[in-house]
């Protein structure tokens, strides 16, 4: 029997991800904005925001939306403080936390990926801007003639 859930399609999960995040970011906000936010809502909701925002654009760098949504929490939570005049330490530390613990769980799945792929490669001569990861650094323009035959690398 097949589930539900098989007849999906990763483009719909993406679009719904992107109705998802914007309502959690909604909110959040009117959670800030009223002071009604407490440290355990705080980090379940970045835990949702952050999620559905890496579902919803899934050619963004992870690091980077992230970022962007820790970058907004503590925005929002200053603009809390404007409006309060107290500032909910907790608060914020609980939702930068679970940022990061969304953080390491991506960075041990991309060191999986590496131990399955490329075991024995040093990460430094990893080249992180390819597709795979396991391509080799760029070479030298001196070796790059060289393989090419070029005389002039040589003169």
């Amino acid at each position: 029997m097949r589930s539900p859930i098989d007849l999906l399609t990763p483009g719909q999960i993406a679009r719904s991800a992107r109705a998802v995040a914007f309502v959690t970011t909604l909110a959040l906000g009117y959670g800030y904005v009223t002071n009604a936010l407490e440290p355990v809502s705080a980090g379940v909701g970045a835990f949702v925001l952050a999620s559905s925002l890496l579902l919803a654009a899934p050619r963004q760098r992870a690091t980077e939306m992230l970022g962007a949504v820790t970058v907004w929490m503590c925005f929002a939570e200053f603009l809390a403080t404007v409006e309060s005049g107290s500032f909910a330490m907790w608060r914020l530390a609980v939702a930068v936390a679970t940022l990061g613990g969304v953080m390491a769980v991506i960075r041990v799945q991309h060191l999986r990926e590496l131990a399955r792929t490329a075991p024995d490669v040093l990460l430094g001569n990893l080249d992180r801007r390819s597709i795979s990861g396991i391509s080799v650094v760029p070479l030298s323009d001196a070796k790059l003639a060289a393989l090419r035959g070029d005389d002039t690398a040589s003169a």
